[in-house]
């Protein structure tokens, strides 16, 4: 079906505009690709050899055009065999983007929780496995910036890899709070508030403990403490303190948790 004619002379379809698009993309992704790496000279060395080409048949300068066709067959080898590892780095890229492709997000409309779930529980799993301390924060309504500003800003996306580094024992911040709402790890190293007055039964707990049990109490986050001394999971919410659990109910409760956030920004994907 033509839609138009360029130019009162070329009959352009559907087909061709799809076609001019498909190519555009895919171009700019290879050069994504091949960005910083020595392929770029080797780009612009071709378009200039293919511009003397085009020169060279207009000016019908046969000699010339049949060297540089020559030298053009040769060049696909060449550039087969010097740019291997360029080309091996680009092709390994494109199969991990597919590999790690979320799927079943793309097309049921996934929220995310459980991908976050995942992230945070793998992470605690570990810090408890190796008995690294650790104090993480759920943020749900109530805003906590006062007790972020306290520690190192990082707006960075929910990594289980990132959360073990940070609770490193020779890491800087190992020893503060990770504050962290259902999109991003807000900041870590953060300094949280310890009760003004304490039962006998808190006296025996560990600061992290107390910390966390103060924080819950006055504000609607959950907070997660893992244990230095026995790699005991614990959570702290409202005024409760629950020790000694698993990882899948750790899980369990990071889902009912922030389950309506998740669905609340689902919801607004779809109305968008």
């Amino acid at each position: 079906m033509n839609l138009f004619k360029l130019f009162d002379v070329v009959d352009v379809r559907m087909a061709d505009i799809l076609d001019i698009l498909l190519i555009s993309i895919i171009l700019y992704y290879v050069f994504l690709l091949f960005k910083g790496t020595r392929a770029v000279q080797m780009f612009f060395g071709g378009a200039l050899l293919l511009l003397a080409w085009f020169l060279a048949q207009w000016w019908e300068l046969h000699t010339l055009v049949w060297m540089l066709s020559n030298v053009a067959t040769l060049g696909i080898v060449a550039v087969v065999i010097l740019f291997q590892p360029e080309i091996r780095g680009a092709l390994t890229r494109i199969g991990q983007g597919v590999s790690q492709t979320n799927w079943r997000s793309i097309f049921f409309h996934s929220s995310g929780l459980n991908e976050t779930t995942e992230a945070i529980a793998s992470a605690v799993q570990d810090l408890a496995k190796n008995r690294f301390g650790a104090l993480i924060v759920l943020e749900k309504r109530v805003g906590l910036r006062s007790y972020a500003d306290t520690g190192e800003q990082l707006n960075a996306i929910i990594s289980s890899r990132l959360l073990r580094s940070i609770f490193f024992p020779n890491s800087a911040l190992h020893d503060g709070a990770v504050i962290m709402n259902h999109k991003n790890i807000v900041a870590a190293g953060c300094i949280l508030p310890l009760p003004s007055t304490s039962s006998d039964q808190e006296s025996s707990l560990g600061m992290r403990h107390r910390a966390a049990k103060a924080l819950a109490a006055e504000s609607d986050a959950m907070v997660i403490v893992v244990s230095e001394e026995t790699g005991i999971i614990s959570i702290a919410y409202r005024s409760t303190l629950r020790r000694k659990l698993s990882i899948k109910e750790l899980e369990e409760e990071i889902k009912r948790h922030w389950r309506i956030l998740f669905e609340e920004v689902k919801a607004e994907k779809n109305d968008d």
